[in-house]
């Protein structure tokens, strides 16, 4: 009997045809029993919401979790290892934190933006009637200074111009659709009291997450150092590494950074007296989270509100929703999310309006870190294939190539292939300008602390 003799190269085209085909029968089966597949796959998700959650709530109250150990339970000057001290008292605090965050939200925010909704809403005819008369009063007192014929109602300046305007059933309708759309968000949050035991799990799940971080990542470590070869394992940490800056500097300064809107929104407008500045400071905080667009629908939501309820105060409102939003877009957040974003304005706006599109109010929040994340990635793929050529790869370069006067017949369009083309290289490269590095607020606060530590304090510490 011939020995058998092992052919890698026809081994790897049968193992490769193997896959290929099981991978086919899959897709093919999957295609056939779709909802079955689906319904599968929303089961999965379904049990594995808990770690999800957990996750979450881990990920939120790491940078807390850090503040306390690095910073409020340092125990510098300890004889002996302190660490499992200092982590469990840090994990303690931060739960409080968290539980303390949340009450404040839901027992003093929250019930009175219910009870300034449902004021709102009982309250209707009488704003109707106040939004009239101040209509009225305007045309009665500017109409013969602007127009030249002096009237007495602004139904009867619309009638003389053929305008039919029913103030009554437009604001009626638009109540309509709030009260719709609110009872849309209380029938959606009543289906999520059925994720509370979830919830509960997770969070229990999030202690065990923080208390054993640095295990958790070791283990994933050491099963992707098994999995893969060490370059890839490296640019999958590297990746991993930089995805946590990009989301955890955004998501979280961005939190912080609404919060502090919806505060400051809160303490301005109790100041100055306008009705319903709970509900009008939750819908700042709230809609401050997603970029660019956020603050714009939220200064327009709060303004036709205002414009229902006290028509007298919508310019105060005007006013104190722009102040506060330039606050926030030149000093706030600026401080706070210093450059954990990194891409421009249009790509802000590309990332809101294609992932808030797929996926909604999530999408419009995660798409422009996810967007920064993408952007860096092809960003250096494309200079990476530009060094393989040999060619520049700044983007300055690129402002000025090619020069209208390249040597070539301007006549032609299209270069055919025996005309020479000049090559480029990196020589040729022009360095972007380097843009002014903003600091982020904590480490602008501890410097300025360690700096004025002295003078507060009396000595400095080690």
């Amino acid at each position: 009997m011939l020995p058998f003799k092992r052919n890698e190269k026809y081994a790897s085209i049968a193992f490769y045809a193997f896959l290929t085909i099981t991978a086919s029968a899959a897709v093919f089966l999957c295609i056939l029993n779709f909802n079955t597949v689906t319904e599968t796959i929303r089961k999965i998700f379904a049990a594995l919401s808990p770690f999800t959650y957990g996750f979450i709530v881990a990920y939120l109250c790491n940078p807390i979790m850090c503040f306390y150990e690095r910073t409020i339970l340092s125990f510098k000057n300890a004889k002996k290892n302190m660490r499992a001290v200092r982590r469990t008292l840090s994990l303690i605090l931060t739960m409080l934190t968290a539980i303390a965050v949340i009450s404040v939200i839901l027992y003093a925010i929250i019930p009175q933006t219910v009870e300034s909704f449902e004021d709102l809403g009982s309250q209707m005819n009488i704003y109707i009637k106040n939004v009239q008369t101040f209509a009225d009063e305007l045309v009665q007192k500017h109409s013969g200074t602007i127009l030249g014929e002096h009237h007495d109602t602004l139904a009867s300046l619309l009638a003389e111009y053929d305008i039919s305007l029913n103030i009554k059933d437009l604001f009626t309708q638009y109540y309509t659709f709030i009260q719709s759309g609110a009872n849309y968000v209380i029938s959606y949050g009543g289906a999520l009291v059925g994720e509370v035991k979830n919830f509960a799990i997770g969070i229990i799940l999030a202690i065990y997450f923080l208390y054993s971080k640095e295990k958790l990542c070791a283990q994933m470590k050491k099963i992707l150092a098994a999995l893969f070869k060490r370059r890839t394992y490296l640019n999958t940490i590297r990746l991993a590494r930089f995805t946590h800056e990009t989301f955890g500097g955004f998501i979280v300064g961005k939190l912080l950074d609404s919060f502090i809107i919806g505060l400051l929104s809160l303490l301005v407008l109790w100041l100055f007296k306008i009705p319903y500045y709970p509900l009008l400071s939750v819908i700042i905080g709230v809609t401050n989270i997603v970029p660019f667009f956020g603050p714009i629908i939220g200064g327009i939501i709060c303004c036709i509100l205002i414009l229902i309820v006290s028509p007298a105060d919508f310019l105060w409102v005007l006013i104190i929703a722009v102040a506060i939003q330039q606050i926030d877009g030149n000093i706030l957040g600026p401080k706070i999310l210093g450059n954990s974003i990194g891409i421009s304005s249009l790509w802000i706006i590309i990332a809101i309006t294609a992932a808030g599109g797929l996926f909604g109010f999530t999408g419009m929040v995660l798409g422009v870190p996810m967007t920064a994340v993408l952007y860096v990635l092809f960003k250096q793929f494309v200079e990476n294939r530009l060094r393989h050529k040999n060619a520049p790869v700044h983007t300055e370069f690129y402002k000025t190539d090619p020069p209208c006067s390249d040597g070539l017949d301007p006549g032609i369009v299209f270069i055919d292939k025996d005309t020479p083309v000049p090559e480029l290289t990196l020589d040729d490269d022009v360095p972007d300008p380097q843009p002014p590095q903003k600091r982020p607020f904590p480490r602008m606060l501890n410097k300025l602390i360690a700096k004025n530590e002295k003078k507060f304090f009396g000595k400095k510490h080690k």
